[in-house]
């Protein structure tokens, strides 16, 4: 039985330090709640309820994750500390009070409840269960395993003009079926489930999984390419730079992003058609600029959530202004504060103990001094290791940041605020960083009133600028 020391992982003071909680990985109940996950994740992707006759309509869903909950309920141990499971709580107990104040009734608030509890209980027992590196593991090969089975998919499409699940492409692009059914879907949940494939790749030691691997990156490549999506080429294209700026510097990503350039245009038919006065671009700046009105006209509670669609044909393809427009700025900061904290964790996890200074004050000291040496940027891997974490905690974390460099991005240009990819990458990023803090007690527990300020600020900024940005674009049509 593994044992292991556990502080205050999140909120407030630390635990009773005279008498530390024990965390054993060999739980039952855990153990079982880890089981009932892995079948609930696949099943996501596999989604055999809503393609394979003989199971049409059966309740899988609900059964599996509930089973997990149960499960749980009975675990020795729960990691619950961390500030995410609050923030999450306060968003889902908002969001049916601003259906309410919409005029909708206490029904259709109810009904917004329970359509958040499954999201909230995905996000809660993977960020609550898995701790360990090897489950972290375990969670990435799902989502490369989902993204593989979605390429597959539009290959077949591609190739005979129907998938096994009887879908067929649309416009010319390919889908899968139910929750992502939008070729965009698609192609935010490839996107992500990239630098999870690469890192196993990277990491593997057996040469015939590194050769399944190489071949799984470029089926999902290929993936990306049929779902002929903009926002997922962008998205690629922020996380291909955002790895070469860490690791290689500015100069060196900025040379190789005029030759990866072309190639991403090869990747997209449409990515050369982005222009504000284009029909389709026309159609969402239009729509952003409602949810910036709605924002203006309902400061406090917005217009309700989900109910954006009435107030505007259109839906608003922009996740952000989507929370904006639909909880207001409580609601907006409780769901940026969530998201941003968990992608902050991330960060906090690889970046060096050491302080670096940065390139501007080098600069700066060196010409008071006299000298006029090249400044070259530091990269990651001139970057000491944190002192007493291990690598490899360090590898998961910049993984998880990569692949949420690309949801944010992807999320600009679609309606996804509450998408399940969100609640999954999140709740990977909790349960590595409580994880992390398991294998490492001294590592610093993110406390929600430490990073308060930077949040508000971050959040608040963010409505500034996507303003500013929409006024902007407007200019152009």
């Amino acid at each position: 039985m593994e044992n292991i020391n556990r502080e205050n992982l999140g909120l407030g003071q630390t635990l009773e330090e005279t008498s530390p909680t024990q965390v054993s990985f060999s739980d039952h109940p855990a153990t079982a709640t880890f089981f009932f996950l892995v079948i609930y994740i696949a099943m996501i992707f596999v989604r055999p309820q809503e393609w394979v006759p003989a199971l049409l309509d059966w309740p899988i869903m609900p059964v599996l994750i509930l089973s997990a909950f149960v499960f749980w309920l009975f675990s020795a141990n729960k990691a619950l500390q961390a500030p995410q499971f609050y923030l999450l709580a306060l968003l889902m107990l908002f969001s049916p009070i601003t259906v309410v104040l919409a005029g909708e009734g206490l029904s259709a608030g109810l009904e917004t409840f329970q359509d958040l509890v499954p999201l909230y209980l995905t996000f809660m027992l993977i960020a609550a269960t898995f701790l360990s590196r090897g489950r972290i593991h375990v969670m990435m090969w799902l989502m490369v395993g989902g993204a593989i089975l979605m390429s597959a998919h539009g290959i077949q499409q591609k190739l005979t003009g129907v998938g096994w699940t009887g879908e067929v492409p649309i416009l010319g692009r390919m889908r899968y079926i139910g929750l992502f059914n939008d070729p965009n879907d698609v192609g935010l949940s490839l996107v992500t489930a990239l630098p999870m494939a690469m890192y196993l790749f990277r990491s593997s030691r057996h040469t015939l999984v590194k050769l399944l691997l190489l071949l799984c990156i470029g089926t999902i490549f290929w993936g990306i390419k049929l779902t002929d999506s903009r926002g997922t080429i962008l998205a690629l294209g922020a996380i291909l730079g955002v790895y070469s700026w860490r690791r290689f510097g500015i100069f060196r990503t900025v040379i190789a992003g005029m030759f990866a350039l072309p190639v991403l245009l090869l990747l997209s038919t449409r990515l050369d058609t982005i222009d504000p006065a284009e029909e389709s671009a026309h159609g969402r700046v239009e729509a952003w600029y409602e949810g910036i009105q709605m924002l203006r006209e309902n400061p406090v509670f917005g217009v309700g959530f989900g109910l954006f669609g009435d107030h505007n044909p259109l839906t608003a393809h922009n996740s952000y202004i989507l929370v904006m427009a639909e909880l207001g700025i409580p609601g907006y900061f409780l769901w940026f504060a969530f998201s941003v904290s968990c992608i902050r964790m991330m960060y906090l996890l690889q970046k060096s103990r050491k302080e670096v200074k940065p390139a501007w004050q080098i600069l700066t000291e060196n010409r008071l001094q006299g000298k006029t040496d090249a400044i070259e940027f530091t990269t990651d891997k001139e970057l000491p290791e944190k002192k007493g974490l291990a690598s490899e905690d360090q590898a998961i974390a910049r993984v998880l940041f990569l692949s949420f460099v690309g949801l944010a991005v992807a999320s600009f240009f679609l309606s996804r605020s509450y998408s399940l990819q969100l609640f999954l990458l999140c709740g990977m990023a909790v349960a590595h960083y409580q994880g992390t803090r398991l294998r490492n007690p001294k590592e610093k527990p993110y406390r929600f009133f430490e990073h308060f300020w930077f949040l508000a600020f971050t959040s608040g900024f963010s409505v500034i600028f996507l303003f500013f940005t929409v006024r902007l674009l407007l200019s152009f049509i």
